[in-house]
């Protein structure tokens, strides 16, 4: 592992490591990735093995407390592709002017453990495994969609047994927490076919914490591909009475669900989002599973404090997407109308990138929120959701809020969903900027730091 940076007043600094020089091992053992790092760099005294101008050089022993940190950042790990070609997947749905990197099927159990990346484990062999349940990489996030095997082959294109069962077995049963998810195909993993994977992912509930059920995400850029059948709002009514029967029959080792609907379901079949304590433990907030519930419970909190009413006249635009449209004219925007002095409008962007099937914010683009925005009188301030970016603040089409503002002459944020700020326009222009929903974006950005 090659080191990137070395910070001012770190132990790596006080031990003379340098930029470049190449951790081999520590305490004899073999250092790979970020993940042999932080295991081994956890003992009480540590010796380690360097390599510097073509030569290994030993630093002997030091002293270092459990938790202290070398203070060091190394290169980005080599991603491991995915080993399917699922009929689903959205790297097959993106249109030719995407950039190489959300091109890349992500399928490193690695990420799984430090990003909570979704992995089928179809390309982690035995000794992979051993080295999950050996350094204790839990939680661990897999996709598994179906366990019939012949409709597994079919969905992920997968052309042998992989083991899926087997690999779930040896996860739990050396104590590796593990959360699953779904993606429904309406008319090809449904039905009887959902009923038997999740009967069969049940016998792993001691450790098996969640299993989420997502819809199937299409875009209009499927030329060639398999034919497949969207989530309709239609189909979602249908859809929930059944899945609450799961409620009846299965819990986890805490007591919570161990079905979960991600948050599509509710808002496609106009549903209310349930209280937060349907979520159990929030086990996959992060993948949409209560996300809006969490969300709609914090702008509660918040509004508690809002002013009455503002000494200058302020109006002010916001932007979703069209998933979450009715969420905000329902919930949000009746709250911040009241208050006296302020006008909030929204804009639900339609998707004309991807397509109109994809709805969700995250995968909005900067070109879309221009095109369609351009002749609206936007008030004061426009206002974009923090999925619209990556971590380094550009679009999926490589824009920047800067940019938005450029072509529509007025004030762009990207909100952290403080509506103090937008109530009262009290921003800093250099933002923190949060990891857009894709997951592909921060493959090259992992946290590698120690």
């Amino acid at each position: 592992m090659k080191i990137t940076e070395v910070q001012p007043d770190s132990l790596a600094e006080e031990l003379g490591l340098q930029v470049g020089d190449q951790l081999l091992r520590i305490n004899g053992n073999r250092i790979k990735d970020i993940i042999d790092y932080r295991f081994h760099f956890t003992e009480d005294e540590i010796e380690m093995v360097i390599f510097r101008d073509n030569e290994r050089m030993t630093i002997e022993k030091f002293p270092k407390h459990p938790d202290e940190q070398l203070g060091v950042t190394f290169e980005p790990i080599k991603i491991r592709k995915c080993a399917n070609d699922c009929l689903f997947c959205f790297v097959d749905q993106n249109p030719e002017e995407v950039r190489d990197l959300l091109k890349f099927r992500d399928g490193d159990y690695r990420l799984s453990f430090l990003q909570g990346h979704y992995v089928t484990l179809t390309n982690v062999g035995w000794k992979g495994m051993e080295r999950i349940a050996t350094q204790g990489l839990s939680p661990i996030y897999v996709s598994v969609h179906v366990t019939d095997p012949e409709v597994r082959k079919e969905l992920i294109l997968y052309k042998k047994e992989d083991e899926i069962l087997e690999k779930l077995d040896y996860l739990v049963s050396n104590n590796i927490e593990v959360h699953t998810q779904i993606v429904l195909v309406p008319g090809v993993n449904d039905g009887e076919v959902l009923d038997k994977t999740l009967e069969d992912l049940y016998q792993f509930r001691e450790k098996l914490m969640s299993v989420a059920v997502v819809p199937v995400g299409l875009t209009k850029h499927r030329e060639g591909l398999a034919e497949l059948e969207s989530v309709s709002p239609e189909y979602a009514k249908e859809f929930m009475p059944k899945v609450r029967k799961y409620d009846e029959i299965y819990r986890n080792a805490d007591g919570d669900r161990f079905v979960y609907l991600s948050d599509e379901w509710f808002i496609l079949a106009d549903e209310d989002i349930p209280a937060m304590d349907y979520y159990g433990d929030a086990y996959q907030i992060e993948n949409g599973v209560g996300l809006v519930r969490s969300f709609l419970d914090d702008f509660a909190e918040q509004a508690k404090d809002f002013p009455e009413s503002l000494p200058d006249p302020r109006k002010v635009s916001l932007v979703t997407g069209k998933l979450a449209e009715p969420i905000f004219r329902r919930h949000i925007m009746p709250t911040l109308n009241r208050i006296g002095n302020f006008q909030a409008n929204l804009y639900a962007i339609r998707n004309d990138f991807w397509g109109e099937m994809v709805t969700v914010a995250g995968l909005l683009t900067a070109q879309d929120v221009i095109r369609q925005l351009a002749a609206k009188n936007l008030g004061d301030a426009l206002y974009l959701p923090m999925r619209i970016i990556n971590d380094d603040g550009i679009t999926l089409d490589d824009k920047t809020p800067e940019d938005i503002q450029h072509h529509l002459g007025v004030p762009t944020f990207v909100t952290d969903e403080d509506f103090h700020k937008i109530i009262t326009g009290s921003h800093k222009r250099k933002q923190q900027y949060k990891s857009t929903s894709v997951a592909v974006e921060v493959m090259s950005k992992t946290g590698l730091t120690g």
